[in-house]
């Protein structure tokens, strides 16, 4: 009997030594992935007459922070009745120096879509918006795209890029879905 309490024992020892020994494994919390901070917005805006010129929407603190800081931005002044060739750029100024955000959203293109709306939708003041580049599987990607002015007078152009969108055939940035990385809203002078 000695002998059986004795082997219980030892048993119980080794059983108590192996569970303290073994560790419960570590859960490791994934890191999400982060958005890339985007600053500035520009638009290189060019025509076959020789026109040149960049506008700039610039949020201190980056698009979609809680606290933006101080916005800056260009009035796009266009000639009207022209139609002019648009490519969009994205920046993270905030890094010196500053990061250019746009190759890696081309790298993502069938992940993200830029949206163009202007206020009034036709007539003065208007820009109508086509042949925007398409995305790797031939979807609208719009990076770049084409701008044709409407008749003289002052709007808006609203420019925003979607991450994800659940519908890239969309023309409004609700009806596309997803997140939205951009908002610009330019004030539009024709002339």
């Amino acid at each position: 009997m000695k002998n059986n309490m004795m082997k219980y024992a030892l048993i119980a020892a080794i059983a108590t030594v192996f569970f303290i020994a073994c560790k419960k494994d570590e859960v490791i919390t994934p890191t999400p992935v982060e958005q890339e901070l985007i600053t500035t917005l520009r638009l290189t805006v060019t025509n076959n007459e020789g026109f040149n010129k960049t506008f700039i929407y610039k949020v201190e603190n980056g698009f979609g922070s809680t606290t933006q800081g101080i916005v800056t931005k260009d009035d796009i002044v266009l000639a009207s009745d022209k139609q002019y060739d648009v490519e969009v750029q994205l920046l993270n100024e905030k890094k010196t120096p500053s990061e250019d955000i746009t190759e890696e959203v081309k790298a993502e293109s069938n992940d993200h879509l830029f949206l163009f709306q202007s206020v009034p939708a036709a007539g003065s003041g208007s820009i109508t918006f086509n042949e925007g580049n398409k995305d790797g599987n031939g979807n609208a990607f719009n990076q770049k795209i084409k701008f044709k002015a409407g008749g003289a007078g002052t709007g808006a152009v609203t420019i925003t890029l979607k991450h994800e969108p659940t519908d890239k055939a969309a023309a409004t940035p609700d009806a596309a879905g997803g997140e939205t990385d951009v908002e610009a809203v330019f004030n539009v002078k024709l002339q």
